[in-house]
């Protein structure tokens, strides 16, 4: 796999070269679901409320969530999932599954679906995090090599950890 070098000059220059190198390992962490702290994360799109609805109506008719959102394993940056982001903030969930990946490798790519709206990796890192948002469904993310996985994550554990996190023995994942 080849690194981004764009992406990780970024990086360095955003975080610092100890900070970045120091914090979560990407390869110890990346192509694997965790549960993370949803108060830890930095979404990059706004969302349309009529799919938060939608999702919603789903979520609570299925019991399941079944996909884990997609997030960047040095940044914490959501790249997939902000619908289902917002659905587990609206119901107080604190809990969510996320399958990490490295943003600077290249098996990640963005494509920008708005024509008005440039996107880069780094472009969607700064927005984020600076608190941020571009508007809904601007960016699509392609990953080469993998599928992400369902989950299958029953709604009743994600309260449950969300009531009472320190019985479920949940340690939070260190961050940048």
């Amino acid at each position: 796999m080849v690194l981004d070098y764009d992406v990780i000059q970024f990086l360095i220059s955003r975080f610092g070269r100890d900070k970045l190198f120091n914090s979560l390992d990407p390869h110890k962490y990346s192509l694997k679901t965790f549960l993370v702290p949803i108060d830890v994360l930095h979404p990059h799109e706004s969302v349309y409320i009529d799919i938060v609805n939608y999702v919603t109506t789903d979520l609570l008719t299925s019991g399941f969530l079944k996909y884990p959102i997609v997030v960047d394993v040095r940044t914490l940056v959501v790249l997939d999932g902000h619908h289902r982001l917002e659905v587990l903030k609206k119901l107080g969930i604190r809990y969510i599954p996320a399958f990490f990946v490295d943003y600077a490798e290249d098996y990640v790519t963005v494509y920008p679906l708005r024509k008005d709206i440039p996107i880069s990796k780094t472009l969607i890192i700064d927005t984020a995090l600076k608190g941020c948002l571009y508007p809904p469904k601007t960016s699509k993310h392609v990953y080469i090599g993998f599928a992400i996985q369902p989950t299958y994550t029953p709604l009743t554990i994600l309260k449950t950890l969300s009531q009472n996190p320190i019985a479920a023995n949940i340690s939070p994942l260190p961050t940048l």
